[in-house]
């Protein structure tokens, strides 16, 4: 029996080995998508998704892409759609921590 083969971790793509496969960048926007169009009348919550638009569009100072932010801040964001029992938004959170993070 080969090692390799008998490991479940070894099942699907695996980001050590090559991101082939793995759309990191289309899910990080899709993830961004989700935050965007979160409706919610909590200040705190409003200010993390405005944080994170406005770190997407900056021209100077803190820039960051999709993923970057997403890894960055990947506990409030948790804890945002778990506030909201987005349970597709979580999974793909799940997803890019497990594929992209």
């Amino acid at each position: 029996m080969n090692p390799q083969t008998s490991c479940p971790c070894t099942q699907g793509p695996d980001r050590y080995i090559s991101f082939k496969g793995i759309d990191c960048d289309g899910n990080a926007r899709r993830m961004m998508e989700m935050l965007d169009r979160l409706q919610t009348d909590d200040a705190d919550e409003r200010a993390l998704i405005r944080l994170l638009q406005e770190r997407r569009v900056a021209t100077r100072g803190v820039q960051c892409d999709n993923l970057l932010l997403l890894a960055s801040f990947v506990n409030p964001i948790r804890e945002l759609f778990e506030n909201h029992r987005d349970e597709a938004a979580l999974a793909l959170l799940e997803q890019l921590e497990a594929e992209c993070f």
